[in-house]
């Protein structure tokens, strides 16, 4: 646990859904979890509990781009396809990518309606 007393919102400002699918492969076709997404998806959820961004991360089922895998959405925003990719450098990319969308939103939160 980390340090403090900082706690997640209870409502997030919004959720990064990462496709856990893991196939059988008796087809002998890919899947996201046989790819690294499970791992992905708790290097991010560290990520922004680290950075304190009020998001949370949703493991969930397939998002039906199994060869392009892992796959993930930023609600509201960008769609990843990382193509077997999960390395540093993807999860930095999709890190500038949440910490932009939670910054979007803190302003809109705070922009008066006209």
């Amino acid at each position: 646990m980390m340090e403090g007393d900082w706690r997640p919102t209870e409502k997030p400002l919004f959720t990064v859904r990462v496709c856990i699918n893991k196939r059988l492969n008796t087809d002998k076709l890919p899947s996201c979890a046989g790819r690294g997404s499970r791992g992905l998806a708790d290097a991010l959820e560290r990520e922004i509990l680290a950075e304190r961004i009020p998001a949370s991360v949703t493991r969930g089922p397939c998002m039906n781009n199994c060869a392009h895998g892992p796959n993930l959405k930023i609600q509201g925003a960008d769609y990843f396809n990382l193509e077997g990719e999960v390395t540093d450098g993807a999860i930095e990319r999709i890190m500038v990518a949440i910490r932009a969308e939670a910054e979007r939103r803190k302003t809109a939160e705070t922009t008066p309606a006209p």
